[in-house]
């Protein structure tokens, strides 16, 4: 006879799988969260349902109460979201969770458990064009029904939140605001860094890494100064717009591509300042990243960025190369700004924790085992 879930863990199977060989957004939230939850002393069980190319979580083995199931579910998109829907409940149904995680906005219409979703964006509706146009019209429903089928949804910022009700109808009473956490604080050798100003991200227009370029060559107070400009991060559907301002600036603007977290590491920690002037963020834990090494931070006032970064960066309006170029030149040259930023950069840290992320996502899952919901699934 099995014991009443009072008396036991609870059991959540996390559905991780998605098409990322190198971890991207998603995979690291999960990623801190499953650390978390394994650190609690009364902690769930989880059963951890990724594919083989994931890499990342083999470094998950031997967490406590946490057992990896390695799916050979298709990596193609289409073909994978049909195994979604019809593989995967099947599975859920055979190990018989309290409850599913699924941090990756899944659709998976025949699941008769009880699901928490994270809704890390919406810009399949907001900027299609990130994703292709027919691509995201084809996902909007899904996006759409999954949301509104789960028992409880996850937001990561207020922002998103407000898109999940906007796009989705996701009654209020189902929603949790639940940001991100940041990472740990490292020490910079040197606090005002080396003169080159630092992008992070992969190469899409809605990221703006050819606005932040032309913004960095209109400037001849830069120039003057001999700042560069580093930009890390794969290509996408942005990289033809940036191609001709790489050859026009030459050596002032080094693109480096992918880099792996020690390089990423190196490069956050002595860059003069980070610059990220994207318009379509879910979150924005790139900003998190930069502040926690030391680096002042310039962002557009857009979307979710406001939320993350408060009073700590210095925020333009989104387009306004003019401005996204003084803002650059003022944290390029003026130290005691530099510093000051920074400083708020670090104590903006603090409110985003990966420790109460984790206790108040476990609770999400809690309340959705325990049916705990205002209204039946449509």
């Amino acid at each position: 006879m099995s014991a009443p879930a009072s008396a036991r863990p609870l059991r959540v199977l996390v559905n991780a799988i998605n098409d990322n060989a190198e971890p991207r957004g998603p995979d690291r939230y999960l990623e801190a969260l499953l650390l978390r939850f394994a650190a609690m002393p009364e902690g769930p069980e989880i059963v951890l349902a990724h594919a083989p190319w994931q890499r990342l979580f083999a470094r998950l083995e031997g967490l406590p109460r946490l057992t990896r199931r390695v799916i050979a579910a298709p990596r193609r998109p289409a073909p994978r979201l049909l195994w979604q829907a019809a593989v995967f409940p099947a599975l859920a149904t055979r190990l018989s969770p309290d409850v599913v995680f699924l941090p990756n906005m899944l659709w998976t219409p025949g699941l008769r458990r009880p699901c928490v979703v994270t809704a890390h964006d919406l810009l399949h509706f907001r900027t299609p064009e990130k994703f292709g146009a027919l691509k995201a019209r084809l996902l909007r429903p899904v996006i759409r029904a999954a949301l509104r089928r789960a028992d409880a949804v996850i937001a990561v910022s207020a922002f998103t939140a407000n898109d999940a009700r906007r796009f989705a109808a996701v009654p209020a009473a189902r929603l949790h605001v639940i940001p991100e956490g940041g990472p740990a604080p490292r020490e910079r050798r040197r606090p005002l860094g080396e003169p080159f100003l630092l992008f992070v991200g992969k190469i899409e227009r809605s990221k703006n890494a050819d606005g932040l370029a032309r913004a960095f060559l209109r400037s001849e107070a830069l120039r003057a100064a001999n700042v560069r400009l580093v930009i890390a991060g794969p290509d996408g559907n942005g990289a033809a717009d940036l191609a001709p301002l790489l050859a026009e600036a030459g050596p002032r603007i080094e693109r480096v591509g992918f880099v792996d977290e020690a390089a990423l590491e190196r490069l956050y920690l002595t860059c003069r300042a980070f610059a990220f002037p994207s318009v379509a963020e879910g979150f924005g834990l790139v900003l998190l990243e930069a502040m926690a090494h030391g680096a002042p931070v310039v962002a557009a006032a857009a979307t979710s960025l406001p939320e993350v970064a408060g009073d700590a960066a210095l925020l333009v309006p989104p387009g306004d190369e003019a401005a996204l170029a003084d803002a650059l030149e003022a944290v390029a040259l003026d130290d005691a700004l530099a510093l000051d930023l920074a400083a708020r950069g670090r104590a903006r840290l603090s409110a985003f924790c990966w420790d109460r992320a984790a206790a108040q996502t476990l609770a999400v899952l809690r309340g959705a085992a325990l049916g705990a919901r205002s209204e039946p699934s449509p």
